[in-house]
């Protein structure tokens, strides 16, 4: 059982302090490098790394240290399964200003207060129990359509008076998006 919150991890015997102390807003900053199409796979394990870790220096076992920040991200679980062939639903930095409102009435304060401290799992709690909200009204959206079932009537005007917010971003690079907005 783990009664506290994770601050450190432990690879071979030694502590490796997380940076803030695991506060949501670096793991966020975390999950952004891990998704960043301008770079590339070693370039993300390294700034995710980077920014997870507040000295790794004298880190030999970098596997493990990728293995044990996963599995802090995945709020204490081995991250075997990676449900690659579900439709993708939410997406942090695209959804975050539709989930800071909900989780920071779970959690009885702002979350988004620089100066308040919160840890990724408190954070995570707060999300799993957010319920009926406009996030939920949206990811429900996102599912029905990545399905290909019909949407009722309010889902459908809800939609098409919150395109932006619903359609979720296509991780295009930059070389990519140029190529789509000239006149090919």
């Amino acid at each position: 059982m783990m009664w506290n919150l994770p601050t450190a991890v432990e690879i071979d015997g030694k502590e490796y302090a997380i940076t803030n102390k695991c506060d949501y807003r670096m793991v966020l900053d975390v999950i952004c490098a891990l998704n960043d199409n301008e770079l590339d796979d070693e370039q993300k394990i390294r700034t995710a790394l980077y920014v997870f870790y507040e000295d790794l220096s004298d880190c030999n076992n970098i596997e493990k240290a990728i293995k044990e920040m996963y599995k802090i991200i995945s709020y204490g679980e081995e991250d075997e399964d990676k449900n690659e062939n579900k439709p993708r639903l939410m997406d942090w930095e695209h959804d975050f200003p539709q989930i800071a409102p909900p989780v920071s009435r779970i959690l009885g304060y702002d979350v988004r207060m620089p100066e308040k401290y919160t840890h990724w799992y408190t954070f995570l709690g707060g999300y799993m129990e957010i319920g009926e909200c406009t996030f939920q009204n949206i990811v429900s959206i996102r599912n029905k359509r990545a399905r290909g079932k019909k949407l009722e009537e309010w889902e459908q005007e809800f939609y098409r008076e919150n395109k932006k917010m619903v359609d979720l971003p296509q991780n295009l690079t930059e070389e990519e998006q140029e190529w789509l907005d000239s006149d090919w």
